[in-house]
This record gives C-alpha cells, sequence and structure tokens, in this order.
C-alpha cells in the first residue's frame, strides 16, 4: 500500500509539473485570445477603435492584461538555397526598455540581443528569432536573414506576388514551448506594415487577459460587444469577425495531455487496488490464526459487531500507517527527484566508464535537448495527496471489512470444538 500511493504521489507530480510548464510555456508564447477579420484580405483598418470599443466595457477592460493590434502571418526563411515555412509576428514596442528587460505583455522574453541594434528596432529591418530556429539554421546575431511573405493579391495571370526582404538578427528568444521557439520570427509593427504592404492596418487585435479560467466567458463577451449595433457601422460593413482562445487553438494538444495523465493515474491506482487485494488476504490469514481466540471471546459475549470493528479497524490503521508513509515518501522522492536522477546516472556511467573504458558514451536519463526542459518539472498538490491517502485509508477499510465480517459471523462452539 505504501509503494503504491507513494508511485503515484510521485508520477503524478511530474505530471502535474510538465502539464504546468507546457501551459506556462503556451500562454507566454502568444495572445491569450485573437480577434480576426474574416472579410476580404482580413486587414482591420480602424483595429485603434476596436481596442476603444471593447475597452469601453469595464468588465472586458478589468479583464484585459493588454489588447493591441499585430500581424501574425505565414512566410519563408531563406537558409542556404532553400526557404523554409516560418510564422512572422509583428507587435507595437513603444518601449525599448520594456522589451529588453521582458515587459512588453505579447513579446516572449528575450535571452540574448545585441543593445546598441535594437534600439532602433522600430525604424530598421531588425528581427528578434526563437533561440531553437537560431540552432537548426545556424544563425547568429548580427547575421542577415532573408524571408518572404506574400505581398498583392492573387491573380490567374501572375499568380502570387511575393514580397521579399532582408532583416538583421538582433536578438534571440525563448519560450520554453519548442514549436514556438522553433517557427517564430518576431520583428516590430511599423516595419511589419511595410514588409506586408499593410500600411496603417493589421491583421488581427491580440488580447491578454488575467485569469486563463474565464477565457471562455471573456470570448463570448468580446464577441456580443463586436456584434452590437450602435458602434461604427462602417467597421461593421467591412468586417466579418472571428474570435478563438489559445485554449481552442490547442485543444487537441492540451486534450491530449489530459487523456495521457489520467491513463497514468489509472494504471498507478491499480497498484494500490492490488494492495488493497492483498489486505484481504492478510486479513483473512490473521482471522484464520485467532479462529480460537475469536471463538473464545464470542463465547465469553464478546458481540459480533465488536469483532467486525476490531479488525475493521485493525485494517485501516494499517491503511493510514501505509498513507503516511508512502505519502510522506512520495513527497520527498519528488522533490529530490532531479538529484536522484543525476546521481543515478553518475553511477551508470562510472560503471560503464569503467566496464568499457574510451568507447563509453555518457548516458542521460532525462535529456534536456529532447524534452526541452532546464530541469525535471515537479508540481506537488497537497490536496491531491490528501485525496490519494483518504482514497488508500478507504480502502484498506473495505479490504478489512468482509474477512472482519466472517468472523464475526465465527460460530464460537463450532470454532472452539474443531480448533
Amino acid at each position: 500500500m505504501a509503494v503504491g500511493v507513494g508511485l503515484l504521489v510521485v508520477v503524478l507530480s511530474i505530471f502535474n509539473g510538465f502539464q504546468k510548464q507546457v501551459k506556462e510555456s503556451l500562454w507566454q508564447g502568444g495572445p491569450h485570445i485573437t480577434i480576426e477579420n474574416s472579410y476580404g484580405s482580413g486587414a482591420i483598418y480602424d483595429f485603434e477603435k476596436v481596442i476603444h470599443h471593447l475597452k469601453s466595457d469595464p468588465k472586458l477592460a478589468e479583464s484585459f492584461v493588454s489588447v493591441e493590434g499585430n500581424i501574425t502571418s505565414h512566410g519563408l526563411i531563406q537558409s542556404n538555397n532553400n526557404f523554409n515555412p516560418i510564422m512572422i509576428r509583428a507587435v507595437p514596442v513603444d518601449s525599448i526598455e520594456k522589451l529588453v528587460e521582458n515587459g512588453l505583455p505579447n513579446f516572449p522574453r528575450i535571452l540574448q540581443y545585441d543593445r546598441d541594434e535594437i534600439q532602433a528596432i522600430n525604424t530598421k529591418k531588425l528581427v528578434v528569432v526563437g533561440k531553437e530556429m537560431s540552432a537548426i539554421y545556424g544563425y547568429g546575431l548580427g547575421r542577415d536573414i532573408t524571408m518572404a511573405v506574400p505581398g498583392g493579391r492573387f491573380t490567374v495571370e501572375r499568380g502570387v506576388q511575393v514580397n521579399v526582404q532582408t532583416f538583421r538578427l538582433v536578438g534571440l528568444f525563448k519560450t520554453g514551448y519548442y514549436n514556438y521557439d522553433s517557427k517564430f520570427v518576431f520583428l516590430s509593427l511599423p516595419q511589419a506594415q511595410e514588409f506586408f504592404k499593410m500600411e496603417g492596418a493589421v491583421n488581427q487585435v491580440a488580447i491578454k487577459v488575467r485569469s486563463l479560467d474565464d477565457l471562455k466567458l471573456t470570448k463570448q463577451r468580446i464577441l456580443s460587444r463586436l456584434n452590437e449595433d450602435n458602434w461604427n457601422s462602417k467597421i461593421q460593413d467591412e468586417t466579418s469577425w472571428s474570435v478563438r482562445t489559445i485554449a481552442e487553438e490547442q485543444e487537441n494538444f492540451l486534450a491530449a495531455l489530459r487523456l495521457e495523465k489520467t491513463i497514468i493515474s489509472i494504471i498507478v491506482f491499480l497498484f494500490i487496488v492490488l494492495a488493497a487485494l492483498g489486505m484481504v488476504a492478510t486479513v483473512h490469514s490473521l482471522i484464520r490464526a485467532k479462529r480460537r481466540s475469536i471463538g473464545t471471546l464470542k463465547a465469553l459475549g464478546l458481540a459480533s459487531n465488536d469483532i467486525l470493528l476490531i479488525f475493521t479497524l485493525n485494517a485501516m490503521i494499517v491503511g493510514i500507517l501505509s498513507s503516511l508513509v508512502g505519502g510522506m515518501t512520495g513527497i520527498f522522492i519528488a522533490t529530490k527527484l532531479e538529484v536522484i536522477i543525476n546521481v543515478i546516472s553518475e553511477i551508470i556511467n562510472g560503471i560503464g566508464g569503467l566496464l568499457n573504458p574510451g568507447d563509453w558514451d555518457p548516458v542521460e536519463l532525462v535529456p534536456k535537448d529532447i524534452y526541452y526542459f532546464d530541469h525535471i518539472p515537479v508540481d506537488i498538490d497537497i490536496s491531491f495527496i490528501f485525496m490519494v491517502t483518504t482514497a488508500a485509508t478507504i480502502l484498506s477499510g473495505l479490504a478489512g471489512y468482509f474477512p472482519a465480517r466472517m468472523a464475526a459471523n465465527l460460530n464460537p462452539v463450532d470454532t472452539i470444538r474443531n480448533d
């Protein structure tokens, strides 16, 4: 029982930490709610009026961290003689100090940057790319990067016109979400408007909210606000609003995380159930060993309910002690997991180096380049541990109840005579 509880605490703490870190990476990487125009080219020319209209609702204004226009589009980046698909995102940079101090809500955390060149990000063709993209394509600070985006409208005669420009890399960012850090290129909004030929316009209104638990409700309020009839009719005639949340964009991924956690929880919880079945056998063996004593006590007048209570409480006490030991052990292992894994890695590498000197490749049990974590994420949920230990105690009581009931129903005369 103790092993099952401890194992469940460790496994679920790791999964909770993993989910928490992945979600934080997603929330930090981009806007929480995106408003787009499905009409025509998708450009929103009066986006400042849209922002002002949304902020005029006190409930919405209170839930917003930031609301700003940006440009997000697919593009191509040149690497050697090839063009590879990327995502280009442009946001307003109203303060260079906020940018380098990671104070812009829709700009990811910058790890490295050229302090002198980044000052001109609003006036020169400068970009910031993800750390992983830099590693994939071999880009370093100061490198010239050629990007291509659609320019103009599609025509049958000429096809899709392409706008190609060269930008200078002045910074590297990291969100902790690999797909984001390997695909996105950031630049300032004025430079992107020129690059995409969208002077004075954006194709998105990006929103960061204070509480991610209210995304669905906030989306409904935004839609209601945008579809009101008493505001700028010109904007409404030229737009068809669509609103989506980051939870909807990442729905399949988040659902896979939840399903994975549920399946692992069920599998590990079966260890506790198996331990409870073992306790049934233990209590049953105890009763068989104490049949004569039980018969004697019943012959002396001890009630059947008292016999039932004694053996049931015995099983519950064992369950409580097992839950406490298992829970405390699980918490200790979870908090020291990275140290334990590093020690195991060193032992394996030490033995391997002795057995195969010169031919041994060091083993890394948790490769950081695969899992993309600086450390093993662990999030210990005390309420969950309480729930697990309570469930284990209840299962122990049930495991002791049925054998105890058999003991309570023993006939004292037959028991004493036969034993």
